[in-house]
């Protein structure tokens, strides 16, 4: 039964897309010949036999742009009978030749065989003749069909650059950086390498350790001839699978270009071959479950010591893919490869200085190298030495690239990029200055907590003057005091001053055992437990967003112990893992709990009257009888709020009547209240349990309500002022006419009043 060829189809498809694109209706021996030549395969072995492609491409290219007889707008183009006769012939020869499937060399034959056209013609021209013909299907079937038998070194040579990166002439061009601090990993990769058998190498590690650089520098090191005696000469191969899936459509098409490569590094021998993401051995190329698939079919070659590889891949790949196949695993030797001191990193970048210099065209100088090392480990947790700290050199160079000619990097160029990748401001990371106006534009707008709001800013002055524990949130706090005095409002307020974004928790959500799922993520074998979104938690998910927030959970104590358990290592070590493993950084994070507890006991009288006579302590009481030591003993603060006096909700009022106002503005219209108004707001707003909650909702039912129907039913005019007084047990409400004078001002400055004509 005859199999059809991918490479057949292609380019038979490449013909008609040739002529659609010249409005020919029909597709000729000419469009088909010049698409055979366009082919790599056959290009690249034309031009081994020496014939003038450039030539014969141009003629074939000048002679169907002359056909302008064939040219006709939105036509599907058809075949001719001479092509159709071209498939016939060649149809006929790999019958009688007893194959089954038809070859560029049966086309090509064919193509000879029609005197009477210029696709023959010019094969003629050119010196395509059938001996030609015959070394050219040689060739081909060497490079498309495989190696069969004994092959030559060369051929050996074309299938692996083929598929492969040669690292060797990498590093021979100079394209390979040189790799600083990884001498002991080097040597015990040379020293597996020295065995008769199973002389394979694993390198396990995080990503952008370094496991490619190994590889890469092991290349160089070769070519400088700086290895033992036996590694001389070697070559080593980087190993592109996805080339070979890429085109393999049928089964077998894979399996037949992998024992391509396996005889191929045989037969060349003095390589090395190196495989990246080694994982994707397990399951490349099995189409179907029971299928052979790549770590099988190399399995063979790796036991008897046939090729010898270095394969890399990170811990996360080879717990879940690469250590389940056993077979595999045995046949190599693991080398983990760890994150690089800050010392050894400092090394590597200071090394790669020249490298950055030259290809970027400026100055890298010693203090930027220090600060991005520095700074990445303390702001990019997430990721890993040196990989992390070479981005920002090279990021800092290619922006300072593109906007000046003449440039030298410097510390204050590694911050802000630090700031671009992590979104934390740049003042937050290496500016002190602007703290200065942090405590007074709190104090604006929260009232009567000045003891609370310096106890909290005292932790954040440590952190930017740069003495807090990297290893630590910048400060974990736990507000107590009766409700509506303003814990959730100064978590916003410092959110805001701070740049940072604020993530709230409702915990009275929390108040099931099971509720830590939501923030941690489900356990193994419940739903959610893979969930790429949410699978880590809600917790997880919003710090890998904002890494630089602060986290409000209001009203703790109405959440299960097991929910505020799950805090101890984020308030401790600076990091939080979810169900499934994964690790969020929350060093960058001010961690705000605010609570009621003890509120309701120190409300409650010893005898029963008098202010003087109400209870302390109760709060710290209900602390400690909720909350278990190691919880307590975590936490940088326990901030009290007071209860409000009667000048914080004066500053209350007139801030809920500024926020009016400001609303007001787009109808250039003002309120204003006198003091017996605000005075029987107090009265009523005021309560010593309720805080400012009950002014604000008395504001909202007795100044804006009516205010509202107001400026809807009675046609306020515009720029009036509607003054509120308490009169008679009601709140009056009188509108304010601008009056009809003009305001100038003479030339000494004085205000001069004139009437209207």
């Amino acid at each position: 039964m005859l199999q059809t060829n991918p490479e057949i189809d292609h380019i038979v498809s490449k013909a008609t897309e040739l002529a659609q694109n010249l409005s020919h209706e029909y597709v000729t021996l000419e469009h088909l010949l010049l698409c055979i030549l366009r082919y790599e395969p056959v290009e690249k072995v034309m031009t081994d036999l020496e014939i003038d492609m450039n030539g014969l491409t141009a003629d074939l290219e000048a002679y169907l742009a002359d056909q302008s007889h064939l040219i006709i707008e939105n036509s599907e183009p058809k075949k001719t009978h001479a092509l159709e006769r071209v498939f016939n012939r060649a149809l006929t020869q790999i019958l009688f030749s007893g194959r089954t499937q038809m070859q560029l060399m049966d086309l090509l034959l064919s193509i000879q065989s029609e005197p009477k056209s210029y696709a023959q013609y010019f094969t003629v021209k050119y010196g395509l003749n059938r001996k030609k013909m015959m070394e050219l299907y040689t060739q081909l079937r060497t490079e498309t069909a495989g190696v069969r038998g004994d092959i030559a070194i060369k051929k050996a040579e074309k299938i692996l650059e083929f598929y492969c990166d040669n690292l060797n002439t990498k590093a021979g061009d100079g394209k390979i950086d040189p790799v600083i601090g990884r001498d002991f990993e080097t040597n015990e990769i040379i020293e597996i390498m020295a065995r008769k058998n199973k002389n394979n190498v694993l390198l396990i590690g995080d990503p952008g350790v370094g496991k490619t650089a190994i590889a890469e520098g092991l290349a160089l090191q070769i070519e400088i001839g700086n290895v033992p005696e036996f590694l001389q000469g070697y070559t080593i191969y980087n190993l592109d699978i996805s080339s070979l899936l890429a085109g393999s459509k049928y089964r077998g098409d894979f399996e037949e270009k992998v024992q391509e490569v396996i005889k191929a590094l045989s037969v060349k021998g003095k390589v090395i071959l190196f495989i990246d993401e080694a994982h994707q051995m397990r399951g490349a190329g099995a189409g179907s479950q029971g299928s052979v698939d790549f770590s099988n079919m190399i399995k063979p070659a790796l036991t008897k010591g046939k090729i010898k590889v270095i394969a890399s891949t990170t811990w996360e790949e080879y717990t879940s893919s690469f250590e389940k196949d056993r077979a595999l695993m045995r046949r190599f030797q693991r080398v983990t490869v760890d994150e690089p001191t800050v010392e050894v990193a400092k090394e590597i970048l200071t090394g790669l200085k020249a490298t950055f210099e030259k290809f970027h065209g400026g100055t890298v100088t010693p203090e930027s190298i220090e600060a991005a090392v520095d700074l990445s480990i303390r702001y990019q947790t997430d990721k890993k030495l040196p990989d992390k700290a070479i981005d920002l050199i090279d990021s800092t160079c290619a922006r300072l690239k593109l906007s000046t000619a003449v440039w030298t990097v410097t510390r204050a160029d590694v911050i802000d990029s630090v700031s671009k990748a992590t979104s934390i401001p740049i003042e937050q990371i290496g500016n002190t200055k602007t703290v200065q106006n942090f405590e007074q534009n709190i104090k604006e707008n929260l009232y009567g907590q000045d003891n609370a709001v310096d106890s909290v800013l005292e932790k954040i002055y440590v952190s930017r003057a740069g003495l807090k524990s990297i290893s630590k949130p910048i400060g974990s706090f736990l507000f107590l005091g009766p409700t509506g005095t303003g814990k959730t409002e100064f978590a916003k307020l410092l959110a805001e001053n701070l740049s940072m974004k604020l993530i709230r928790y409702d915990m009275s959500e929390y108040q099931e055992r099971h509720t830590v799922a939501k923030l941690v993520g489900a356990p193994p074998g419940y739903v959610g437990y893979d969930d790429s979104n949410l699978g880590g938690g809600m917790l997880i998910s919003d710090i890998e967003k904002n890494p630089n927030c602060v986290i409000l959970m209001d009203e703790v104590e109405k959440a299960h112990p097991d929910v505020t358990n799950v805090l101890l290592q984020m308030m401790d070590e600076g990091m939080i893992t979810s169900s499934n493993g994964k690790k969020a950084n929350c060093r960058n994070t001010i961690i705000i709990l605010t609570s009621n507890l003890g509120a309701a006991d120190n409300e409650n009288n010893t005898i029963g009257f008098g202010d003087e006579l109400q209870k302390t302590g109760e709060d710290d009481k209900a602390v400690k009888k909720h909350f278990a030591p190691e919880f307590r003993n975590r936490l940088d603060g326990v901030i009290k709020f007071n209860k409000l006096d009667d000048m914080s909700m004066r500053k209350i009022v007139a801030k809920y009547l500024i926020e009016i106002n400001d609303l007001l503005l787009d109808k250039q219209l003002r309120i204003r209240l006198a003091e017996t108004a605000i005075d029987e707001l107090m009265s009523k707003g005021f309560d010593n349990k309720m805080g400012a909650r009950p002014l604000q909702r008395l504001i909202n039912e007795k100044i804006k309500v009516p205010l509202s129907k107001k400026i809807l039913f009675d046609n306020v005019p515009v720029g009036s002022q509607i003054t509120v007084d308490f009169l008679d047990g009601e709140y009056v409400f009188n509108i304010v006419v601008p009056n009809d004078t003009i305001h100038k001002v003479d030339d000494d400055g004085f205000i001069v009043l004139e009437k209207k004509v």
